[in-house]
């Protein structure tokens, strides 16, 4: 059995903290799926299995999904360094091209005289990056929940946002980027 999308996995940018009973590590990839940059949930093996792709002689990726990387038509790519996160955020809305150079509004706080970027709390339209790492969050909660308890757990408002914030502080303790 083939795959039907053709990788090519450069780095791995964002780990989990999860494995599988045989050692491999659940992460976020970078690389390229059907010549088209991606980021990539796969399992980060030691070993060169058959079901894997990309060996570089340390390790190989067993993809399990992944989210083309394309910005959309009059966007850009920002960083939200609160968050570490990326989001892509609208011209004319949040951000001006002037002679190929980016201006960004700023907005000004009544209170002390504070200048803030436009942008500042920017949620609704995560990168592909944010999407993979959002998704490989909710995966492993809901992972977690049934292989603990063999069913998902309360929906309540009260127990996502405890559950959340959860996941939130493990995640900032486990997560590695490799340069």
């Amino acid at each position: 059995m083939s795959r039907p999308e053709e990788y090519a996995i450069e780095k791995t940018v964002w780990r989990s903290g999860r494995k599988n009973p045989y050692g491999d590590e659940l992460v976020v990839a970078q690389g390229k799926v059907n010549n088209k940059k991606a980021f990539v949930m796969a399992w980060e093996v030691k070993a060169n299995r058959p079901e894997t792709v990309s060996w570089n002689g340390d390790v190989s990726y067993f993809p399990r999904m992944h989210w083309l990387d394309e910005i959309p038509a009059d966007h850009i790519k920002i960083y939200n360094y609160q968050e570490d996160k990326e989001y892509h955020i609208k011209n004319d809305k949040h951000y001006k091209v002037i002679d190929g150079d980016v201006y960004i509004k700023f907005n000004k706080d009544e209170n002390n005289n504070l200048q803030h970027p436009s942008f500042l709390s920017i949620t609704y339209n995560p990168s592909a990056k944010t999407k993979a790492i959002n998704y490989v969050l909710w995966f492993n909660e809901n992972q977690k929940q049934l292989d603990e308890y063999s069913r998902l757990l309360s929906t309540s408002k009260q127990a996502r946002k405890r559950r959340r914030r959860r996941a939130y502080q493990s995640a900032k303790r486990i997560n590695t980027t490799n340069d």
